[in-house]
C-alpha cells in the first residue's frame, strides 16, 4: 500500500473513484447524469425507429443509423457511470471511520503536476496573438498527507477552510468515508 500511495502522489492522481467528493453530492450529480442520459437514450431510440423506416428508401439513412448506434453506446456508458456514482454515494453515505495521525504535508495538486515546468507550460498554458497568456484550466485539489503510525496516507480535502487550518507536524484526527475518502471532519 505504501508503494501505491507514493507513485499516485507523484503523478498527482488518486486511485479512488470520485475521490474526496461528498456522498450526497455524488448521489445528486449521478442522478442528474443518469436522468439526462435516459432522456437522450429515449430520443435516440425514437429517432432510430424513424431512421429504420426511412432506410428502406434512402441509403444515406443506413449510414446515419450506424452513427446513432455509436451515439447510443456512449449514452449507455454515461448512464452506467451516473448510476455508479449513485450507488457509490449511497454505500458511502453513512459509514465513517476516524484516522488519528500527524500531518506530513499539505499541497495543492493538479493532474500531471510532477512534470517539469517547461512541459506543463507547453501542455496547459495557452497564449493569444497579443503575447499575453491566460492561465491553465486544470482543476486544483488539496491533498493532505498524514502519518498514521501504520504508514503514510493521503486524502483529498475539497473544503479549503479545513485545509488552511492545518500545519505540518500537527496532530489531527480525520473522520473519513471508506469508499471515496470524503473528509467529513478534521479535529
Amino acid at each position: 500500500m505504501e508503494n501505491m500511495t507514493s507513485w499516485t502522489r507523484m503523478l498527482g492522481i488518486s486511485l479512488r473513484p470520485f475521490t474526496g467528493h461528498a456522498p450526497l453530492s455524488l448521489i445528486i450529480r449521478g442522478a442528474i447524469q443518469a436522468a439526462v442520459s435516459i432522456f437522450f437514450l429515449v430520443i435516440g431510440i425514437k429517432m432510430q425507429g424513424t431512421l429504420n423506416e426511412v432506410s428502406a428508401v434512402d441509403a444515406g439513412a443506413k449510414q446515419l443509423s450506424g452513427l446513432f448506434v455509436m451515439f447510443g453506446f456512449v449514452v449507455v456508458m454515461m448512464l452506467i457511470y451516473g448510476l455508479a456514482k449513485v450507488v457509490v454515494g449511497i454505500l458511502d453515505l453513512v459509514p465513517r471511520s476516524t484516522v488519528p495521525g500527524t500531518v506530513v504535508s499539505i499541497s495543492e495538486r493538479k493532474f500531471l503536476d510532477f512534470l517539469p515546468d517547461v512541459v506543463n507550460n507547453a501542455l496547459w498554458d495557452r497564449g493569444n496573438n497579443t503575447g499575453q497568456s491566460w492561465s491553465e484550466k486544470r482543476r486544483v485539489r488539496h491533498e493532505v498527507v498524514v502519518d498514521t503510525g501504520a504508514g503514510t496516507k493521503a486524502w483529498t480535502v475539497r473544503n479549503l477552510k479545513k485545509v488552511r487550518a492545518l500545519v505540518p507536524g500537527q496532530r489531527i484526527t480525520l473522520t473519513v468515508s471508506p469508499i471515496v475518502g470524503y473528509v467529513e471532519k478534521i479535529e
